[in-house]
């Protein structure tokens, strides 16, 4: 038995670290402060070049919430058919309504877009106002998994909720933990709900060589700045691989 790691990765060089630390999967996307947006069309091209290992990407057109309007749900549905082209081996969204449900016509839209790629529903999942019923719902749609903390800013808050969501699921899809997993709690994570997959980013904060311009910045405030930003760590992704090959040693 094995615990497969999927690593978010918010730049290309992340990528390819989170590979190099021994990522099974990868979600590619960008703006980490803005909790995932689709990445470029040059960076999911390079890392597919690049990599051997499953990549998955985000589509999600713009920060803000996830109900999305005619011409937005057009614009994720023509990003998906150009992943699909690229031969990328699966998508990543969330589509709500205004009542904190899953906009259930919108999702079956863009699961048929995506065939045969494989579909992760986002962890907008977590802002449903009713998780079974989302799961239900979601279980209907035919995703393959739904990326989650259970309700929670973190997986170590939100473990007793997943821990029902996955006996509400069965068989029926991949219940895929994800927020705020690291090297020290994954065993734990995984002896309490029996997964076999993993969410995370293992990421740390870059600092730039540049000296900064005291008068001039182009970011709004917020986690990530004109001068630093979050790559993904190649030793942090290892570390979590090394706890996990361990608990099935």
């Amino acid at each position: 038995m094995s615990v497969l790691i999927e690593a978010a990765a918010f730049t290309p060089l992340s990528a390819i670290a989170a590979a190099w630390g021994g990522a099974d999967r990868i979600e590619l996307c960008s703006g980490y402060a803005e909790g995932g947006l689709s990445p470029s069309i040059g960076s999911v091209a390079y890392v597919k070049e690049h990599l051997s290992i499953p990549v998955h990407v985000m589509v999600r057109p713009r920060v803000g919430d996830f109900v999305y309007n005619k011409e937005e749900l057009q614009v994720m549905e023509r990003e998906i058919l150009f992943y699909k082209q690229l031969g990328i081996n699966g998508v990543v969204f969330g589509v709500l309504t205004e009542q904190g449900n899953i906009a259930t016509e919108a999702v079956r839209r863009l699961i048929a877009a995506a065939r045969p790629m494989s579909v992760t529903f986002h962890r907008a999942f977590d802002q449903c106002t009713d998780l079974f019923r989302a799961l239900d719902d979601l279980m209907d749609c035919g995703v393959n998994r739904i990326l989650t903390s259970g309700g929670k800013p973190s997986v170590p808050e939100g473990a007793d909720m997943l821990e029902q969501l996955i006996a509400h699921a069965g068989n029926a899809l991949i219940l895929l933990p994800g927020g705020g997993i690291s090297a020290t709690n994954v065993s734990s994570i995984i002896q309490q709900l029996n997964v076999r997959e993993i969410h995370l980013s293992g990421k740390h904060l870059v600092k730039s060589p540049m000296q900064p311009s005291p008068h001039v910045s182009l970011c709004a405030p917020g986690e990530v700045y004109d001068f630093q930003w979050y790559e993904c760590e190649e030793q942090r992704i290892r570390d979590v691989k090394t706890v996990c090959a361990d608990l099935f040693a």
